[in-house]
């Protein structure tokens, strides 16, 4: 069985602690909270991970064993949207708390580790509780320097090293073969810290063993101890690194220290202070300081503001380098990148608010994650929406709260939320602006006028936006614009229109070679065939689509692909299989909060495809619609992805003559009954230009000269006189 789950492997050898581990995973298998508590250093986070790991082999956990490493986050009102993203769960609410939470973990067998937990006490035993009441198959290792407190709380105290232990460690970690003098000695002295000693191996051997202390030595002494081995240049960079609340890489350290730091850092690798990994997306070295060799940095550290300052600049400048960039073939690299770095992105984005000379740019990150499509492909909009919500409150001054306020309300309107996006977008008109201002606020008008009026007159107002795009946004920015035309066109719009606007959007996609917009362009085909062609073409488009999103990992574009497939199997007669399909959308629109219902365009096929359904299978339906939405999300679309049996299917509709579509005959037939133009465009409700573009088009299309001759295949074809 493969075992779900996010725990790191380990670059370096596991020694001793065979009672705390054999303790630790007796406990687990019959109490629902553990917490390993200890000092710092006594490495209770190895512990912890050893543990998941033995627990994840043997397969006790059906859901697996996932890590939240606390140490990175300092809001305590995050609390419950970082755990939610560590496990993958989609957290697209505007509402923070433990609801989405619950929700999805209520019939998981798995356990959740969090380790770090001194800092957040209060926050995390009313998440402990909470989970552990709500959730019966949940449960919790923790990590603290202090119990939770949480009834029915199991502590394990981490004991430091044996002797023995604390000696093979030494050597093994300073590359000494046994028997090497004082090793005893100095290990005694540390009173077996873990980390002490890795701190005392790492330092050369001619330095540290004629030093052996004679007194016993704190953890604090020996990381004293370190730092006068280090150069000025090396204490410097140690101090620098603890403004960095979790892992980064080479760029942003030389960022931070604005100096070239590949010697100094190099060296605090080797002495233990700084540890390394390999980032899974890049492959590059990544670096990360521990919670207590990173807190004694920061008192190294004279002053704060300049290396804060310049992390919150860095990953300014990061996050808009992934909007410029991301609409390429290298999507999923930047996908990857924007999580690596997420809780970098998110203290910098805190400490920019809070500070008044760097609150424009935080504002302005807190919409380019968005614009490069990160947070609702991660399912991270909540945490999205709380950003913005902190930007509004600093940024008082048009014309970038004229932004802020358009870019929100847009948000909020795609989600299908007007409500929430009126008062917005009321406050952001009365407010000055500039041409990228113009932007985000016509975008937002467009959207109200197609969503909430389904009027055509969005159409227009999308065809500005591209062209306010193309001259002030990015080529994201630009597509995602000329994506809304599209579908607006289709819905709102005849044929013609409805084709000429997908079929760009769909050679465009097929050009760029970004996945993401291939699968958009696949979608939009099928909105066309389901709204003007034939139905039937609809499901290999949209399946094509769906496995696209699905392998992106795009938990937004989804539940739309979810939405045409429950309507085109309606429209086939695949009944059985549309309700399921609309039982599983239910469950999607909760989870992505997403409300085709607050669309209007969506809304009319959706209700249209739900009243065909229903009176078809009469009391069948509910029973059918409830099975659907017993499906959890990975079972949901993995039954979209299956192929619709012909015996589910209606008897396909024969060819009309000579290969024209529906609305082609029926121009035809006009034709044939003496109509002009004028008066076709009339019936038809389009202009009189567009209905002879039509004609001649049929004319091409059948190889005949002229109207009349088109009127004579007409008549010949339907057996008229």
């Amino acid at each position: 069985m493969t075992v779900r789950g996010d725990l790191p492997a380990q670059t370096t050898t596991f020694i001793g602690r065979r009672a705390v581990l054999a303790e630790a995973e007796a406990l687990l298998r019959r109490s629902r909270l553990v917490t390993l508590v200890g000092a710092g250093g006594a490495g209770k986070t190895r512990i912890a991970g050893e543990t998941g790991r033995a627990l994840a082999g043997a397969g006790t956990f059906q859901h697996g064993v996932w890590r939240v490493r606390l140490a990175d986050l300092h809001d305590p009102a995050a609390l419950s949207r970082t755990v939610a993203a560590e496990l993958r769960i989609v957290d697209n609410s505007p509402e923070a708390g433990l609801n989405r939470l619950v929700e999805s973990l209520h019939d998981k067998h798995l356990l959740l580790v969090l380790d770090g937990c001194e800092h957040l006490l209060e926050a995390v035993r009313h998440l402990a509780h909470h989970l552990l009441r709500d959730c019966e198959g949940l449960t919790i290792l923790a990590t603290s320097r202090e119990p939770l407190g949480v009834y029915g709380e199991h502590l394990l105290r981490v004991p430091p090293l044996s002797v023995d232990e604390a000696v093979e460690l030494f050597l093994d970690r300073a590359e000494l073969p046994p028997g090497s003098p004082c090793v005893t000695t100095l290990c005694q002295a540390v009173e077996g810290l873990p980390l002490a000693i890795e701190l005392l191996a790492a330092l050369p051997a001619g330095v540290v063993l004629p030093e052996v202390p004679r007194q016993p030595a704190s953890l604090e002494q020996v990381l004293e101890w370190a730092a006068q081995q280090c150069t000025d240049e090396e204490r410097r960079l140690w101090a620098q690194l603890s403004v960095f609340p979790a892992d980064f890489d080479l760029g942003a350290a030389e960022a931070v220290a604005d100096a070239d730091v590949l010697k100094p850092l190099s060296t605090l690798v080797l002495r233990s202070i700084v540890a390394t990994t390999t980032s899974p997306v890049t492959g590059e070295t990544r670096y990360r300081l521990s919670n207590t060799v990173s807190q004694f940095g920061a008192r190294l550290l004279m002053d704060a503001d300049e290396p804060l300052r310049r992390h919150a600049v860095h990953y300014s400048e990061f996050v808009d380098e992934a909007v410029r960039s991301w609409f390429s073939p290298g999507e999923a690299l930047w996908m990857g990148r924007l999580w690596e770095e997420w809780p970098n992105i998110r203290a910098a984005v805190g400490h920019a608010l809070r500070t008044p000379g760097l609150a424009a740019a935080g504002a302005v990150v807190t919409m380019n994650v968005q614009r490069a499509r990160f947070t609702s492909f991660a399912g991270m909009l909540g945490q999205a929406w709380d950003m913005l919500g902190a930007a509004r409150e600093v940024i008082t001054e048009a014309p970038l709260r004229t932004s802020l306020l358009a870019h929100s309300a847009y948000m909020t309107q795609v989600r299908g939320d007007s409500a929430v996006a009126f008062p917005l977008m009321n406050e952001a008109r009365a407010l000055p602006r500039l041409p990228i201002t113009d932007v985000h606020l016509v975008l937002a008008e467009a959207t109200h006028l197609f969503f909430v009026e389904g009027s055509p007159d969005c159409v227009p107002l999308y065809a500005h936006v591209v062209e306010l795009c193309r001259q002030y946004a990015s080529p994201g920015d630009t597509y995602v614009s000329e994506l809304m035309h599209a579908m607006a066109s289709c819905f709102l719009l005849d044929a013609e229109a409805a084709d000429k606007a997908t079929t760009a959007l769909a050679r465009q996609a097929e050009s760029n070679g970004v996945n993401w917009s291939h699968a958009w362009g696949l979608w939009h085909r099928g909105l066309y065939e389901l709204l003007h062609g034939d139905p039937a073409q609809v499901h290999p488009l949209v399946i094509e689509a769906l496995r696209i999103q699905l392998t992106l990992g795009d938990t937004w574009g989804a539940p739309f692909s979810l939405w045409l497939l429950a309507c085109a199997c309606a429209e086939l007669g695949a009944f059985d299989r549309a309700a399921r399909l609309l039982g599983a959308l239910r469950s999607q629109e909760r989870i992505s909060r997403i409300s085709f219902g607050g669309m209007s365009p969506f809304h009319r096929l959706l209700d249209r495809a739900d009243r065909t359904v229903r009176r078809s299978l009469g009391d069948d339906y509910q029973v059918i619609l409830t099975l659907g939405a017993d499906l959890r999300p990975e079972q949901a679309m993995a039954f979209a992805l299956e192929p619709v049996p012909d015996s589910e299917r209606r008897p396909a509709k024969p060819l009309l003559p000579g290969g024209l579509t529906r609305q082609e005959f029926t121009i035809a037939g006009l034709v044939a009954d003496g109509f002009t133009s004028k008066q076709i465009g009339a019936r038809l409700f389009i202009s009189p230009r567009t209905a002879d573009r039509h004609v001649v088009n049929i004319r091409v299309k059948l190889g005949l000269p002229s109207r009349v001759a088109l009127a004579a295949w007409h008549r010949s074809v339907t057996g008229e006189r």
